[in-house]
């Protein structure tokens, strides 16, 4: 009786993750309910008046403060209805060219409620193709990396672009040797495949392309509700790659 007990209470627990795969897609065809990422809180679009530089928004802010540059372009992948442009104007003022890298359906919705003042220096596109830059300056994966099932091929595309920085934030990750897959349900409507980074693949990943780590800001250990992992496993981490100049790789 005590453990059918314990059975219903896990399984009507209202964890943020559930189950554990091998692959992005074993966990894709788990369940009929899993759906592409969307999250219909937000579909409103917020200027550089509307956002506030806290938590994770503030490591892209920083970064393009620090470039010597005029003007700057960035790549923001999955950025939303929160572009990187609206924090880093708000914070810096610094004249910026933003790319936004979003789902089709996404932009379908969102494109028709961004005010024509900023459509000069903000653009949203649904395909790589679509970028028409041979440079950029700076990459921004905000909360965003873990949803690509080919973030591989990401990486090697972007690294192709050759941006100064990379930035990775609020992406679980922990310390074995491979990465896990799971299904993330603390979105509402939403159940879709999310992936928990092998920590030092992560890394080993970027290195391959000649970047390094400068940067790293780990939290929420032990706070993440996870059904069959436990919490103190893994957490979320905020970094920062930058290139590696010739001459101090010639060094390593």
């Amino acid at each position: 009786m005590i453990r059918k007990f314990l059975r219903y209470i896990r399984k009507n627990k209202n964890y943020q993750y559930k189950e554990k795969f091998s692959s992005f897609e074993e966990a894709k065809r788990f369940s009929e309910e899993v759906s592409e990422y969307f999250d219909n809180r937000l579909l409103k679009f917020q200027g550089p008046k509307d956002v506030e530089v806290t938590g994770r928004f503030y490591v892209v802010s920083i970064i393009t403060s620090l470039l010597n540059k005029k003007k700057i372009d960035i790549l923001d992948v999955g950025g939303g209805s929160q572009p990187a442009f609206s924090y880093i104007k708000q914070s810096t003022g610094r004249s910026i060219n933003c790319t936004v890298l979003e789902t089709e359906k996404f932009i379908k919705i969102i494109s028709k409620k961004i005010p024509n003042k900023f459509k000069k220096n903000l653009k949203y596109i649904y395909s790589f193709s679509d970028l028409k830059k041979k440079h950029i300056d700076i990459a921004c994966f905000n909360s965003s990396i873990q949803y690509f099932s080919d973030y591989e091929n990401m990486i090697k595309k972007i690294s192709a672009l050759k941006p100064i920085y990379m930035l990775f934030t609020r992406t679980p990750y922990h310390h074995q040797n491979n990465n896990y897959y799971s299904l993330q349900c603390s979105i509402k409507g939403s159940t879709h495949p999310i992936i928990f980074f092998s920590f030092k693949k992560f890394k080993n990943l970027l290195h391959r392309y000649n970047y390094e780590l400068i940067f790293e800001n780990k939290y929420d250990v032990n706070t993440q509700e996870h059904e069959v992992i436990k919490p103190k496993s893994f957490s979320h981490k905020d970094l920062i790659f930058r290139k590696i100049k010739k001459e101090n790789k010639n060094l390593k």
